[in-house]
């Protein structure tokens, strides 16, 4: 892991959970990699309860399919207030180029400097929003119900923070091969399926999809299964919305697919060169799309 600054701004842009070397996070802190608005990199410890209130607010930026971002707003008066924004095609094109270059060089290229600026003043509207919506609410009620509310919290388990997926919607490469169905997180709506899925470039991820679009697909793999023959449920992207269908594979593919992600149960992540048999199905993915 390449060396960060430690020293926080007033407002910055936070990317992802991550670790310096071996060490372990204090109790109920979580370090994040983040950007100020000058494009420098550092990382700083935030409480696991506001790692979840992210966690909670981007979910809904995903489910709604939109771009987005987080902000680390510092207002003067209080603690720095996390707030999720949303954004456009070209600025999530340059978060996701700007995590590339973090990881691997600490550093982002002077052509993408000028990005975190234009999305860290996206919060000065979003501050102003919640502003007036928090003035409603106590001209509504003087009650603090909202801030025990959030005091209540779980906090996120261990083996969820630590997998180090970004924090802001990533620019997915559809179609998904949906590899495992996982167990809800303590906020994954009712209406969604947690999944750990393979983009056809090849990463693994774990996102959310309707829980419907799963069960429907679900059903239509067991009867295929009753014929006799293999098949994995892949979620494509058209101007329409999200679909969910499946692919028939042989018994080869479906062992490198179950490989991957035993692989990725074992370690917590997926780093790990593609075999022919995943690159085989990764294609044959990408051709159903335009079939």
């Amino acid at each position: 892991m390449p060396l960060f600054r430690q020293n926080r701004p007033n407002h910055s842009l936070l990317l992802m959970p991550v670790r310096l070397g071996n060490e372990r996070w204090p109790k109920n802190k979580v370090r994040l990699l983040s950007c100020d608005a000058e494009g420098n990199l550092f990382t700083q410890l935030v409480g696991r309860s506001t790692y979840q209130r992210i966690r909670k607010e981007t979910q809904y930026m995903e489910v709604s399919q939109n771009n987005y971002a987080t902000i680390y707003w510092d207002t003067g008066a209080s603690r720095p207030v996390p707030l999720v924004v949303k954004i456009e095609e070209n600025e999530s094109w340059a978060l996701n180029r700007i995590l590339e270059h973090a990881l691997k060089d600490a550093t982002i290229p002077d052509v993408l400097r000028r990005y975190p600026e234009e999305i860290i003043n996206l919060g000065k509207s979003k501050r102003k929003e919640l502003l007036i919506e928090k003035t409603r609410e106590n001209y509504k009620t003087t009650s603090s119900t909202s801030s025990k509310v959030l005091n209540r919290l779980p906090y996120y388990r261990k083996q969820d923070v630590e997998v180090s997926i970004p924090i802001y919607k990533l620019d997915y490469a559809f179609p998904l091969i949906i590899l495992k169905q996982l167990p809800p997180a303590k906020d994954t709506p009712s209406s969604q399926q947690r999944l750990l899925v393979l983009d056809s470039d090849g990463d693994l991820t774990v996102t959310t999809l309707p829980s419907e679009l799963i069960n429907k697909a679900e059903r239509n793999r067991i009867s295929l299964q009753r014929r006799s023959k293999e098949g994995y449920l892949i979620c494509l992207r058209r101007p329409e919305g999200i679909f969910v269908d499946i692919m028939e594979i042989n018994e080869l593919q479906r062992l490198a697919l179950e490989a991957v992600t035993q692989y990725f149960e074992e370690t917590g992540g997926g780093k790990q060169p593609l075999s022919g048999a995943i690159r085989t199905v990764l294609n044959k993915a990408r051709k159903t799309v335009l079939s």
